[in-house]
């Protein structure tokens, strides 16, 4: 027999949620109402997390054509070196890109015929690569024409590298650096990408070509409840795999159903609403405060990996949902050669939002890195500084958000670099000086482009971000 404890059986019973009214061990009437408002929250907040890289997905794909006019099969091209006018999860204005949105569930395979000196990777619908182009591709470098392949469908004809989806909506991000200062060249060798649904391939229509320059575009999800307006057009588009299915069966009485009109009614709603709130703020803490163990990249400093997730998402015991969580809040796009440790090609990532004493990064103070002499890289280096809640670049009067030294930087006596961080220029002057802005905060990535073995084996290192003024 069980011991009968008449206060648990009568109640109240305080718990991690307040007092819980029971009869004879029950949850009272207005105590079941409770609780499964309850319940629904926390497991929205989840599924908040559990959705972010889809999303963003379907954000981008909504700017693309709200903001520039751009929609499926068109190869969209930001033309010149992008500014903070494009809000995009930490945009890069360092090298010129080019976007293809694509819809394998509208058109079934489609063909991307990739030139020679595009760099990228096709990711699915959730940001797992679908296949590389470039020199760690199965093109090697040289071109090909990739036909992706939808759920379902495997065919493999002469002359493509056939590439199957995991999701019928994917994307391709390409890039093409700048040599010796010719843009043009670059803009030119993206603009040669052609894409189209296999069943056109006998006479493929011209390929669209976008140009979008510095136009401004917002990709950035919304906070709130048009979340989850965004992943209702996911769940009309995808299909539903095996490890998603316990996140669609705590949407499910939230009015969130694949097959169904999303109509939440005004409870439905406000949990949501608040969840959204909440689910935020705990990507932001997974991604901004990882407790991964592989997150810190130089150990006695602020300094993270920007990349702490496999790229297929999938460890030996489990799916990375944090990892997932701590890349796809700030940054978009999964590749492999970001992580690949290959001497001089590719390249490498690291973040930071602390200073060296580990206080968040504060737009009203006056920050200082040193970057030491001899950087690490074949090709160039740069830092960008983000928004911390757009995760876009920094947007001030001044319209620079990065130093780079592909773009020249000015050098200390002994070829260091001092970068500046702060409201206002530093008294030696605004070279190497990236405003940013009171009552906001910020954070940094560096890059490595052909990081060489100095990088690897870390005999170069970069110091925390300190606190100066």
């Amino acid at each position: 027999m069980y011991p009968q404890d008449p206060a648990v059986m009568t109640g109240p019973l305080d718990t991690r949620i307040g007092k819980i009214e029971l009869e004879v061990g029950y949850p009272s009437a207005a105590s079941v109402t409770r609780l499964y408002d309850e319940l629904d929250f926390q497991r929205a907040c989840q599924a908040y997390i559990w959705a972010m890289p889809a999303v963003a997905m379907a954000a981008l794909r909504q700017a693309n054509k709200r903001d520039w006019d751009v929609d499926i099969n068109t190869v969209s091209i930001i033309d010149n070196y992008t500014t903070p006018a494009v809000k995009v999860l930490t945009g890069n204005d360092t090298t010129i890109y080019a976007g293809i949105l694509i819809d394998m569930g509208r058109d079934g395979p489609v063909v991307i015929d990739s030139p020679v000196g595009v760099y990228g990777v096709i990711d699915d619908d959730w940001q797992r690569p679908i296949v590389e182009v470039g020199p760690f591709g199965p093109d090697k470098g040289r071109g090909a024409k990739f036909l992706l392949l939808p759920p379902g469908r495997d065919e493999r004809p002469e002359g493509y590298l056939a590439v199957p989806s995991k999701t019928n909506r994917a994307m391709y991000v390409g890039r093409a650096f700048v040599k010796d200062g010719d843009v043009d060249a670059a803009v030119a060798t993206l603009a040669g990408i052609k894409v189209y649904p296999l069943a056109d391939a006998k006479a493929p229509p011209p390929t669209r070509v976008e140009r979008a320059g510095a136009k401004p575009m917002d990709s950035i999800a919304p906070r709130g409840f048009g979340y989850w307006d965004l992943l209702a057009t996911v769940f009309e588009s995808e299909t539903i795999e095996p490890r998603d299915r316990f996140f669609h069966a705590m949407l499910k009485p939230l009015g969130l159903e694949k097959g169904k009109p999303f109509a939440p009614d005004a409870r439905q709603k406000k949990i949501l609403t608040d969840a959204a709130e909440v689910g935020f703020l705990m990507a932001q803490t997974l991604s901004m405060a990882p407790r991964l163990s592989n997150a810190r990249s130089y150990p006695g400093t602020q300094w993270e990996w920007v990349l702490t997730l496999n790229p297929d998402q999938e460890a030996e015991t489990y799916s990375q949902i944090d990892e997932r969580t701590d890349y796809t809040f700030e940054a978009f796009s999964v590749a492999a050669g970001m992580i690949k440790p290959i001497v001089g090609a590719g390249s490498q990532y690291m973040s930071v939002g602390k200073d060296g004493d580990g206080n968040w990064l504060d737009g009203g103070k006056s920050y200082r890195l040193r970057v030491p002499p001899k950087a690490p890289v074949k090709e160039f280096w740069s830092l960008i500084v983000y928004d911390n809640l757009t995760r876009s670049m920094i947007e001030t009067d001044t319209l620079r958000a990065g130093v780079s030294s592909q773009r020249g930087v000015r050098e200390n006596a002994d070829g260091s670099v001092d970068i500046h961080f702060g409201p206002s220029a530093p008294s030696g002057g605004s070279a190497n000086w990236i405003k940013t802005l009171p009552g906001r905060g910020w954070f940094a990535y560096f890059r490595w482009y052909g990081p060489t073995e100095a990088f690897f084996d870390k005999s170069w290192a970069l110091g925390d971000i300190e606190r100066v003024g």
